[in-house]
């Protein structure tokens, strides 16, 4: 869903539009509301906005201004231009500068729901493009991107001081060995019966629709395997220049970052009809903190929410389970195989995850071989069984521990595969469990916070940043597990506590619309009477 920001000095104006595009049939926006440039920059801070629909006079900066500030933030952001006075210079600069329309306010409300709908289907064509997969194809036959891998496999393996500014223009990364980054880790939900060389020119497109997303940035991308891949990020060259505060720069840039992957998400599914979930670090990590901060973040995303798939999250900090785990130290080549079974349990295929097993226990010749192998299998088994804190659940009471950390319990070795396989399926069905009950804790925290914020702002960015996701995810996860939109059910909370105050309080019909969270008594009747067939006045004398 796009999101649309409406900017008028004028609340009036401001309000009108807001009421008529969310009653206009067919357009499914986020709409948000700015009396003034000030607050519009601060709505740009917070979110990725795709739609700007803007006065161009307005005290304190003009529209012109605001337009360039929003071009520095957003590049592919959509501006129209809504004026009362025709001047043929400004509309000429406001096109030169890159805005969709310039609209006359006596042209009515058709030429505005026109112009917003000629920037969407602009956003739609971007996001089409097919330079996405001919630049993939160039990319590929490089040998630079393994060198690539090497350099960052071995920065997260606790090695980060490899990163200094001679290695980094080595290896040609257009990255500061002075700066902090922001990681975002990317991973491929389901390939689709893609072959081995498929898979790698369709990584390869999606971490290029990554790169062109984020092209006014400092970008660095590399894949870690077949299923995922990280990106570097640090403010471009110009936002460095132009800034005169260190903070808001870095706040601006994680704002942009975390905004822009749904934008990524929505290309990789429309484009390659790839499933793609994405996290994003809460906040810049010196390199010195990569190996920690992707640790949690790989462990997040393994995690999960809801059906597992389509993820878009953002590095929960507070995530103590997280923290209690622990990477296994292992040797190789045991430390292949636990890589292996690993990754196959975070992308929850449990047949893939039995054959690998059935394979390796049929290799070793030599008994001290087997166990080898058998206890590997067992120590991942038991590391994913007892992550977090430890529960008496019945995922971990159905596997004796004794007997799973035992070879000699288990009378040959196809009665300690069957074991193994058993105790894969508990993990398995425990993951799921705990995937389904964080997700309903999830959403119960979030129907608390609205319930107690009736009249206040329960906008998607508000919602998203008390349950620390982004926005567009939030919106998909909710309808996701409960079937309805999120909209609904804070539209049905607010209509019911209308019609309580509406019988048992002698307030006004202003003061009501206030208490719920409506902006005018207007807007609040004609939602009343929209639900009910009758206004509040009526229902109020009705009953």
């Amino acid at each position: 869903m796009n999101r649309l920001l409406i900017v008028d000095d004028e609340k009036f104006t401001v309000d009108g539009l807001y009421e008529m595009i969310e009653d206009t049939p067919g357009l499914e926006l986020d709409l948000y509301r700015a009396y003034s440039p000030e607050e519009a920059l601060e709505w740009l801070s917070r979110t990725k906005i795709d739609i700007v629909l803007s006065d161009v006079r307005m005290p304190g900066m003009t529209g012109l201004e605001l337009q360039q500030r929003i071009v520095a933030q957003w590049p592919r952001c959509k501006i129209i231009f809504l004026t009362g006075i025709h001047n043929l210079e400004t509309a000429q600069l406001a096109v030169r500068s890159g805005s969709i329309d310039y609209i006359l306010k006596t042209e009515g409300d058709e030429a505005i729901i026109r112009s917003i709908r000629k920037a969407i289907d602009s956003l739609e064509e971007e996001s089409q493009s097919s330079q996405f997969m001919l630049q993939a194809k160039e990319r590929m036959s490089r040998a630079l991107p393994l060198l690539h891998r090497d350099f960052v496999m071995s920065l997260l393996e606790l090695q980060p001081a490899l990163a200094t500014a001679a290695k980094l223009q080595e290896l040609q990364i257009p990255l500061s060995s002075e700066l902090p980054v922001i990681p975002l880790i990317g991973r491929i939900d389901q390939w689709r019966d893609a072959g081995y060389q498929d898979q790698s020119l369709l990584l390869y497109a999606v971490q290029n629709i990554a790169s062109e997303y984020y092209a006014s940035q400092s970008f660095f991308t590399v894949s870690l395997d077949m299923h995922h891949f990280i990106c570097l990020i640090q403010p471009g060259p110009e936002a460095v220049a132009a800034s005169t505060s260190t903070s808001s720069m870095w706040r601006d840039t994680v704002s942009f970052v975390q905004g822009t992957m749904p934008s990524i998400q929505q290309t990789c599914e429309k484009l390659l009809k790839l499933p793609v979930s994405l996290i994003c670090g809460a906040g810049a990590a010196a390199w010195q903190q990569l190996p920690r901060v992707y640790g949690q973040m790989r462990k997040q995303l393994l995690v999960g929410l809801g059906s597992r798939d389509r993820m878009l999250l953002i590095q929960d900090q507070q995530l103590e389970e997280l923290e209690a785990l622990e990477p296994q130290p292992a040797l190789p080549p045991l430390r292949t195989i636990t890589a292996q079974l690993e990754r196959l349990i975070e992308n929850g295929d449990l047949a893939e995850f039995a054959a690998v097993v059935k394979q390796y226990a049929a290799l070793p010749t030599q008994y001290a071989d087997y166990a080898l192998v058998y206890y590997t299998v067992a120590s991942v088994l038991l590391s994913q069984l007892m992550q977090g804190k430890a529960r008496e659940d019945e995922a971990v009471t159905a596997i004796d521990i004794d007997a799973l950390m035992n070879l000699a319990a288990h009378k040959s070795r196809d009665a300690a595969l069957h074991y193994l396989l058993s105790a894969a399926g508990a993990v398995y069905e425990r993951r799921s469990t705990m995937q389904s009950e964080r997700t309903n804790q999830l959403i119960c925290k979030l129907h608390q916070y609205i319930r107690s914020n009736l009249g206040g702002d329960l906008s998607l960015t508000r919602l998203s940043e008390v349950v620390y996701l982004n926005p567009a995810y939030l919106s998909v996860l909710y309808k996701q597990q409960t079937g309805r939109n999120l909209s609904d059910y804070i539209a049905e909370l607010r209509l019911d506590k209308a019609k309580e105050l509406l019988l048992a309080t002698p307030f006004k019909i202003h003061e009501i619309a206030d208490k719920i969270g409506f902006e005018t008594s207007g807007y609040f009747t004609r939602f009343f009477k929209k639900r009910l067939q009758m206004t509040p006045q009526e229902y109020r004398a009705k009953e």
